[in-house]
């Protein structure tokens, strides 16, 4: 029976560096074909990592159509916004224009309405006049070429006054026409600017005349814008006080 020459004898341990030598020395390099294989198996994913960059690929593909969608959408919606936009500001313009036109054809019959007043005014003061008791006119006839003529009315308790003209056109530009108390020998007292808007004429009412019992006569002169303390202009309508 054979014995194991190892029987009898002492093991001792072998440290790293043994081993790497004996493992050098009882290697075999491994063939050319299986080494290849294994490399490929290596460089081969796995099947789990393939099918979960499928999937990734996927969700981004999924992403970045909905982002596109949205974007899409996004930029349909700020399109119509804007559209909106330009269109209520073209009506916000319009109403802008149409209101400024509207105030204007409100200040215009403002101020036909405003005159339309004054002159039914005037109309009733003169008819309260030739109504009253205690009246004084003055027919006032043209002067030169001047072409028109007036009456003036004077209550002369009050000293309440207005003024009826006819054919009288209206002053020029920078001119008025001012109505003027003559008392005898004294110079003309100012009694008030005369506004004439056509010369189809009408009343007109003038300050109250002080002293009416004093007065001698009228007369219109023409006058630059604002009137004059004395008359300046020529004098286109005079006449003396009656009754």
């Amino acid at each position: 029976m054979a014995t194991d020459p190892t029987i009898g004898v002492e093991e001792r341990e072998l440290d790293d560096a043994a081993l790497e030598a004996l493992a050098e020395a009882y290697a075999t390099p491994a063939p050319v074909e299986l080494r290849a294989r294994v490399l490929a198996i290596a460089a081969t994913p796995a099947e789990g990592d393939t099918a979960a960059a499928d999937l990734r690929v996927r969700r981004a593909r999924i992403v970045g159509a909905i982002a596109a969608m949205l974007a899409l959408v996004c930029g349909a919606l700020l399109a119509r916004e804007l559209q909106r936009g330009r269109e209520r500001s073209a009506e916000i313009a319009a109403l802008v224009g149409q209101n400024g036109a509207l105030a204007v054809r409100i200040d215009e019959q403002g101020r036909a309405l405003a005159g339309l007043r004054e002159a039914f005014d005037a109309q009733a003061e003169v008819l309260r006049l030739v109504g009253g008791p205690r009246v004084l006119t003055a027919t006032l006839a043209p002067q030169g070429a001047v072409t028109g003529a007036g009456r003036v009315l004077v209550d002369t308790g009050t000293g309440d006054a207005a003024i009826v003209l006819s054919g009288l056109a209206p002053a020029e530009a920078g001119k008025t026409y001012e109505l003027w108390v003559i008392r005898g020998k004294n110079a003309p007292e100012p009694a008030g600017l005369i506004a004439v808007a056509d010369a189809r004429g009408g009343a007109i009412r003038v300050p109250r005349v002080p002293r009416p019992s004093e007065v001698t006569a009228f007369a219109v002169s023409i006058e630059p814008h604002g009137g004059s303390p004395t008359p300046t202009g020529p004098v286109i309508l005079v006449g003396p006080v009656a009754g």
